[in-house]
């Protein structure tokens, strides 16, 4: 069952745009209808969308859950209890603390010197952090698939007597 509060994939019925949200959105000045999600697409895992939108690792995942369990701990703290190199950890937690799933602080030692605690943040900012993160990388996604149908007409276009039209685009 499709919770209440989830996005809607719409389109627009004049120009054909595509978006995803809640609520009344507008395009062409008209309210974009619902439309039916392709079937043919698979719906994503949630580790699968985690290393292909947010490049996360089954490791990385594991250190961001023992966070968010544990509370505030240094990378010391943290290597210690989920048994990796202190290195690796603390890589995995630079780049959850800048995917925005962590925070980063840092905490003077009492003689000298400074450490790094690591602090979970609240399930709904993570929840919001990742949507943005998210139709960030569907924006650029889909420039990408923008770019390739233009290829494409361009090769179409351009396109001698004899030659395919149609050519592989990992050529190089």
């Amino acid at each position: 069952m499709v919770p209440a509060d989830s996005p809607e994939l719409l389109s627009c019925d004049d120009c054909g745009n595509v978006a995803v949200g809640n609520g009344r959105i507008t395009c062409c000045e008209a309210t974009m209808t619902a439309t039916d999600p392709v079937d043919s697409v698979d719906e994503p895992e949630l580790a699968d969308l985690l290393g292909d939108v947010f490049g996360m690792s089954d490791t990385e995942l594991e250190v961001c859950l023992c966070v968010m369990e544990g509370g505030a701990m240094s990378v010391n703290e943290l290597a210690d209890r989920i048994d990796y190199d202190r290195s690796v950890v603390a890589r995995h937690l630079n780049h959850l603390a800048a995917l925005g799933v962590v925070e980063k602080r840092r905490r003077l030692i009492e003689h000298g010197g400074h450490v790094y605690v690591y602090r979970p943040v609240a399930p709904e900012v993570v929840r919001e952090r990742l949507t943005t993160a998210f139709m960030t990388w569907v924006r650029g996604a889909t420039e990408q698939i923008g770019a390739l149908r233009r290829e494409k007409l361009e090769s179409i276009a351009d396109a001698d007597g004899g030659e395919s039209a149609w050519k592989l685009f990992r050529e190089e």
